[in-house]
């Protein structure tokens, strides 16, 4: 429905009285689409009217927005004039308040963004990495959420993976820091080209970062002999309190620290036999690294069994899940993640061999 033509017709305009709530006094137009149903309750689809300041009978305009409430009918939003998703929320809120929903838009901007960060609780002072796709934001460029970001987590560190595992296939084969591409998604390739971001040397898992401590982070990168190594990048997420895990429309299957982990405690079956000798190099330096890549004979797709850790990280309060524009986004606190994943391998260190249910541990969470 969003950017669709549509006529509303108003049965409670503007400053009218809820028919069942007394107490609910109509803040902008509001009625129905005739001939569209609800899949809900079978009944026609209502819509909000947005930029109209007086009580009208109809009203045709475009959607540029849906309101999508839990274990209810959505709602859409209709107008001929542009509003901020801040703003639709103030302007529904006489009624919405007593809904829990999300809301999609057409129109994503950077404000829009940085108002999402804001209401999930991430603060200019956070480290972040960040798993996305692109795709999942909707009408909106790359470089806008990454503006965005920049400009709300201006004082922690914003980590991107930009692997290149899918290239890095040959002995002796040469990493480009400035030129070889991530194959890990559209945003990371933009977060590479933006100013401020920098990356590291790592030749299959390197990270793009951006913050003033950069360096000292990107630094950890450059002895490692392991795809995740616990003493690299991926590691410091490990140990760090103050970091968050981005899954902005991206699966746990990425959630590419699980490997750190099971590195860390030894996990059999993850690695190739074979040690490759990789180049990595930018203008100025080149480094030599001997190491194996993933490898698993039980599924070339192993990382596919780590998504079993959404659900119990959820009713847990590990993870909660939000919107980032138009992205379902799941935001895990990394280091309590660590401290589950730790206690799932101590109690069976082959629990990510294969897709069974994994324990909650409620209570020995801290």
């Amino acid at each position: 429905m969003l950017g669709k033509i549509v006529k509303v017709t108003v049965d409670r305009p503007l400053d009218s009285v809820h028919p069942k709530h007394k107490d609910i006094i109509y803040k902008v137009n509001y009625g129905y689409i005739e001939g569209i149903i609800s899949q809900y309750d079978n009944e026609e689809l209502d819509a909000y009217i947005l930029g109209v300041n007086e009580p009208v009978k109809e009203f045709t305009g475009k959607v540029i927005a849906i309101i999508k409430r839990v274990d209810d009918e959505e709602k859409l939003i209709v107008s001929n004039k542009y509003f901020s998703k801040e703003e639709i929320l103030k302007q529904v809120y006489f009624q919405e308040q007593y809904f829990k929903s999300t809301i999609e838009t057409l129109y994503t901007t950077k404000e829009d963004i940085i108002y999402d960060l804001v209401q999930a609780g991430i603060k200019p002072n956070d480290n972040i990495l960040i798993h996305s796709s692109l795709k999942s934001f909707g009408n909106i460029k790359g470089e806008i959420i990454i503006d965005a970001l920049t400009s709300h987590i201006n004082e922690g560190l914003i980590v991107f993976p930009t692997h290149s595992w899918a290239t890095m296939k040959q002995d002796n084969q040469v990493f480009d820091v400035n030129n070889t591409s991530s194959c890990v998604g559209a945003l990371t390739n933009i977060a590479l080209k933006s100013e401020g971001f920098k990356r590291s040397y790592h030749p299959t898992h390197s990270v793009c970062v951006y913050g003033d401590k950069k360096d000292e982070y990107l630094a950890l990168d450059n002895s490692v002999d392991t795809p995740v190594n616990p003493n690299g990048c991926f590691g410091k997420v490990l140990s760090d309190k103050q970091f968050k895990l981005l899954f902005m429309g991206a699966p746990l299957s990425k959630i590419t620290f699980v490997h750190s982990i099971e590195e860390e405690f030894d996990v059999e079956d993850r690695f190739t036999d074979h040690i490759y000798r990789f180049i990595s190099k930018d203008r100025r330096n080149k480094r030599i690294y001997n190491m194996p890549k993933h490898f698993s004979t039980k599924n070339p797709h192993l990382s596919e069994h780590y998504e079993k850790l959404l659900v119990p990280m959820l009713n847990m309060g590990i993870a909660k899940e939000c919107y980032i524009g138009n992205s379902k986004t799941h935001i895990i606190d990394a280091y309590k993640c660590r401290e589950y994943v730790y206690k799932l391998l101590e109690d069976d260190i082959h629990v990510f061999d294969d897709y069974r249910e994994v324990k909650e541990f409620y209570y020995e969470i801290r």
